[in-house]
């Protein structure tokens, strides 16, 4: 007995002194890392994960949602970027497209036009956060205390604005016109202190390259596959890398308004280099992740847009291009380890993309080719001539339909052009389905619904908003690329549709010494920014997405799910 009693205890000893399971979860975060890149879909992280040596290898260690989503239809730039750090779909955010019809302006309005900001040497340019109806993590952040602060830089203006939000420290972007990275001076401020941290860095930039011009080398000798001449629409395509469009002048000869030059280096690794070379340095002269509150860098690539744009998803440029990015990925990540700050880092995009119609075809895809403005024109005049109205009654694209009457703008006769269209865009052969605003608006899907479960109808109802959304949606057939490309620099492969391929992107965290680990259900790009607010410590206002967990122990980092 005395034996026994003696065992007893001493597994009870042993129980006590056994280590409870170590978190996997990250530390608090002192600075939040979130990248976008601009049009990396699932499917091109599905095809080369494998390949990746530099960044998005290292971010596979973290933890990987290979199934992510835009859950909504409006799969463009501005209301991609609009879900990241606000956890709201478009439909709240207010960025439903790159841009709309102002009804009562009777004009086309950028999704980013903003007379509060001007733009440094753009006077009829103005941007700013004037048309995001909702705040970002880093203004929850600064809520809860003054001393976090928030930069953005990007390529694009609608990458930077949207994830920075409201009353940003620093929001920059590229001006390949003007040269050198931008911004927007909201009142109360001056040109000079907003340009202030990016200042030297262009000087920097520009003194580099009246050295040695930029230049694109190839990095994977496996992206030869593919080269050679291909046709698109009325365009013929000689692959290459580099590319042809641009021929480096003599040394010392500045070239930076050259518009030869400015096209070809937004569509070349180069374009992300510069992103991330300001972002490395904003982080040591900002002193960010330093400071007694978390700081928050928002970085948005968007070179893979343009290349895929230009030269299409699956072109050897593009294979070449995610090269350089992975390589690029891999300096950025090995400085932020370098910091010894408990950082935390999430990697995703704004859309994914279709690769070619022409190449799809070559591999079984039903796909197709549709001129967006003369489909919009043809609709329109077809209804003209039903209704006897001597003007074209739409305005925008297939995605997007504005009823604009002239002359009579009653609500009857915009329901009368409205069913008119209707019934012609039902008639079509490229179009599958046809809703209407008001449909839309009546039709958001319940929270908690599979992204990949949601109906047509439901995913335009994310993107719609009832001052700035179209009065019509159509739905285009699978497979279709919108735009007839004539001259190299157009546009021969692309996204905006509400089908899977345009919505799935991967959604990536890590951080320095992460153990992470793979969950493949479908999780949605809004719900980044709760999870982001939960390591942080912050409670987010209402929001359509929710906390992921990033601890596989019985641990949770979403203890208030």
């Amino acid at each position: 007995m005395i034996r026994t009693l003696l065992h007893r205890l001493g597994v009870i000893a042993l129980l006590a002194a056994a280590p409870v399971a170590a978190t996997t979860a990250p530390p608090p975060p002192k600075l939040i890392v979130a990248i976008s890149v601009d049009q990396f879909s699932a499917a091109l992280f599905d095809q080369y994960r494998g390949r990746f040596a530099g960044g998005l290898k290292k971010l596979q260690a973290g933890v990987v949602f290979p199934n992510g989503y835009q859950s909504h239809a409006a799969t463009e730039t501005c209301p991609g970027h609009s879900t990241l750090l606000t956890g709201r779909h478009p439909s709240a955010t207010g960025i439903v497209a790159n841009g709309w019809y102002d009804r009562a302006a009777s004009a086309a309005v950028y999704c980013l036009a903003d007379p509060a900001g001007p733009v440094p040497g753009r006077p009829d340019a103005p941007r700013g956060p004037a048309n995001l109806k909702v705040s970002t993590l880093g203004e929850w952040l600064k809520a809860a205390n003054p001393a976090s602060r928030t930069f953005a830089v990007s390529g694009k203006d609608r990458g930077a604005i949207t994830m920075a939000g409201h009353g940003a420290d620093g929001t920059f972007w590229w001006d390949d016109t003007l040269g050198g990275f931008t911004t927007y001076v909201p009142a109360g401020t001056t040109e000079a202190a907003r340009l202030a941290p990016v200042a030297g860095f262009n000087k920097a930039l520009f003194a580099k390259w009246l050295k040695v011009a930029p230049a694109w080398t190839q990095l994977d000798l496996r992206c030869s596959v593919g080269k050679g001449a291909h046709k698109y629409g009325g365009l013929t395509i000689d692959h290459e890398i580099p590319p042809p469009g641009w021929t480096a002048p003599p040394s010392g000869t500045m070239f930076v308004a050259d518009p030869d030059f400015r096209k070809w280096f937004r569509a070349t690794p180069m374009y992300d280099q510069i992103a991330l070379d300001l972002a490395a340095q904003l982080i040591d002269t900002q002193k960010l992740g330093r400071g007694p509150a978390p700081d928050v860098l928002a970085v948005s690539l968007s070179a893979t847009d343009y290349v895929g744009h230009r030269y299409g998803a699956e072109s050897p440029e593009q294979c070449d291009n995610l090269a350089h990015l992975d390589a690029a990925l891999g300096a950025f990540l090995a400085k932020l380890e370098a910091l010894k700050l408990p950082v935390v880092v999430v990697l995703t995009a704004d859309h994914g993309s279709i690769d070619t119609a022409e190449h799809a075809a070559d591999e079984g895809v039903p796909a197709a080719r549709v001129n967006g403005d003369a489909f919009v024109q043809s609709v329109g005049t077809a209804v003209a001539a039903k209704l006897k109205l001597d003007y074209n009654p739409l305005a925008g694209d297939p995605y997007e339909i504005y009823v604009v009457p002239f002359g009579d703008d009653s609500p009857k006769e915009v329901r009368r052009i409205t069913e008119a269209a209707v019934a012609e865009l039902r008639s079509r052969p490229e179009v599958v389905a046809v809703y209407t605003q008001a449909e839309a608006l009546a039709a958001l899907p319940p929270k908690g619904l599979p992204a990949d479960e949601m109906t047509p109808l439901q995913r335009i109802a994310e993107s719609t908003d009832r001052e700035r959304s179209g009065d019509i949606m159509a739905v285009l057939q699978p497979y279709t690329t919108l735009g007839e490309p004539q001259a190299l620099g157009d546009t021969i492969g692309g996204h905006g549709s509400l089908w899977n391929y345009d919505r799935r992107v991967p959604i990536l965290f890590w951080w320095p010494g992460a153990e992470g680990f793979e969950q493949p259900v479908p999780v949605e790009t809004v719900d980044i920014a709760p999870t982001l607010a939960a390591l942080a410590g912050v409670t987010p206002p209402v929001v359509d997405g929710r906390c992921l967990d990033l601890d596989r122990t019985a641990t949770t980092t979403c203890p208030n799910q």
